[in-house]
């Protein structure tokens, strides 16, 4: 008897033993298994792991700025642009930013970084190290000096100071153009971007820089003396790089995403919003808006602060939406009776509590509180980031008019919850044949498209002004401290 239960006890040994084996055989298997698949992860599954992607950028208000829908948060066409691509792929995305590409490049072979979104032609030395994606937008560069010189009308008629940072785009196409102008010179700055050589050319320190069509358009409206003397190169391809490598999971899903991106209409929709207020500049009203920056906004800022905060707005947008409406005058008057600062109706006020609508803060309190109850009643539908326009359209013409166009959007096979669909509607709210069949009928649709356009470009030259403003100020404080040094 005893020996039989030795016996079983010793089988059920051997059985727990052949199990905890098993089981450790297979730990063992997948912990290797687990370790080999790590190593040898593709580029693109080691993102998805991680989930982060990770970008590096220069810093510059072409591809940054803060952005009036995410106060105090970056925004930007490219940066946007960068966000829906990291979205596709499920994961976060981190954005490195740097002063210039050596530390871009650097960064990418420490394998700190997975792409470089900036163009690396100019950097001769490792570019070919790099993999370009598809191209997702176009520039032109452009020959840029101060109003009031003579101006150029080709490299021949260069006289004085060319000015291009190193390695950049810009220093790589002069040095392949150089051969059809022998006699043309230029310096390299290692230290300074195409902005901060556009702020020499308007403080006078150098004649000419090269810059994109679309930072010179930025710069403009902070600084309206900069001057377009002709286009460098048109139609020039903007593309993300990556370390070269025999893994291009990372680059053919990148190139997959903005072949569907330009497919979709998405990068369309991006570039109208970042872009589209850019196509017109007007030297005059510029000079105007910054002198009022200077003298009137002062008066009125507070305000602007304070019930921006009430309403979770930025108050640069209110600011820009009154300018506008009034050009920051309170006591202004138009010959349809609407009144004051942010041009508020009779009944408008009423229903907020305004008693004096020429008063300046009463008006100020009122219109940002109006706007915002804009805001909330657009449709879920709208996207979050594009509410805001089709708010000021109905500001400016009034909700029922609005409801027509996106109406009328849906009969002409548009999307009535795109604001660049409905952008292209407006206008033909004043057109009989389309608004005789509308329920709240004429309206001038064209000037509420004017109106929102008008209010992108102020708050752009506001929000530059303020940031040159700070980057001055820094600049002069160091400079003082320098000298007591």
């Amino acid at each position: 008897m005893l020996k039989k239960i030795a016996l079983k006890r010793g089988s059920l040994a051997i059985i727990v033993f052949i199990i905890l084996a098993v089981a450790s055989a297979l730990y063992y298997k997948e912990s290797i298994g687990a370790s080999f698949n790590k190593e040898f992860a593709t580029t693109l599954n080691q993102i998805i792991d991680r989930k982060e992607l990770r970008v590096g950028m220069l810093r510059s208000l072409t591809t940054l700025y803060i952005d009036y829908r995410n106060p105090n948060q970056a925004g930007g066409f490219e940066y946007e642009l960068l966000k829906k691509f990291a979205d596709s792929l499920n994961v976060k995305l981190k954005v490195t930013f740097a002063n210039n590409l050596t530390e871009l490049i650097e960064k990418s072979k420490q394998g700190k970084i997975d792409l470089i979104a900036t163009e690396l032609k100019g950097y001769v030395s490792d570019v070919d190290n790099f993999s370009a994606s598809d191209p997702f937008h176009y520039t032109t560069l452009q020959l840029v000096y101060r109003k009031g010189s003579i101006k150029p009308y080709s490299f021949n008629d260069i006289k004085g100071d060319l000015t291009v940072a190193k390695n950049s785009l810009q220093s790589y196409t002069l040095a392949n153009i150089k051969n059809n102008y022998p006699q043309l010179t230029w310096n390299e700055s290692v230290i300074l971007n195409q902005e901060e050589l556009l702020r020499l050319v308007e403080d006078k320190d150098i004649n000419y820089t090269i810059a994109s069509n679309r930072t010179t358009s930025i710069m403009q409206r902070i600084y309206p003396s900069l001057a377009v003397a002709f286009d460098v190169v048109n139609n020039q391809p903007k593309t993300w790089y990556l370390a070269k490598s025999q893994d291009n999971s990372l680059l053919n899903k990148l190139n997959q995403f903005i072949q569907a991106s330009l497919a979709d209409g998405t990068i369309k929709k991006l570039e109208y919003h970042y872009f589209s207020y850019m196509n017109k500049f007007d030297y005059v009203d510029t000079r105007a808006f910054l002198r009022a920056i200077e003298k009137t906004l002062p008066k009125y800022q507070t305000f602007f602060e304070k019930y921006a905060t009430v309403n979770d707005l930025d108050w640069k947008l209110l600011a820009s939406m009154a300018y506008q409406e009034s050009h920051w005058n309170p006591k202004a008057i138009s010959s349809t009776g609407v009144r004051g600062i942010m041009m508020l109706t009779k009944s408008t006020a009423e229903s907020l509590g305004i008693t004096n609508r020429l008063d300046a803060e009463q008006s100020i309190n009122g219109g940002s509180s109006y706007l915002k109850k804009i805001i909330n009643r657009m449709p879920k539908s709208i996207p979050k980031e594009e509410r805001v326009w089709f708010a000021l359209a109905a500001y400016n013409m009034g909700m029922g008019h609005l409801w027509d166009a996106r109406a009328l959007a849906t009969q002409l096979n548009k999307s009535p919850d795109s604001w660049q669909d409905v952008r292209q509607v407006l206008p033909l709210l004043s057109e009989e044949e389309y608004y005789s069949d509308l329920k709240y009928g004429f309206a001038r649709g064209y000037q509420a498209v004017h109106f929102v356009d008008s209010i992108q470009k102020y708050y752009m030259s506001l929000v530059g002004y303020l940031i040159e403003k700070e980057y001055r100020q820094k600049y002069m404080d160091e400079k003082t401290d320098q000298a007591g040094l």
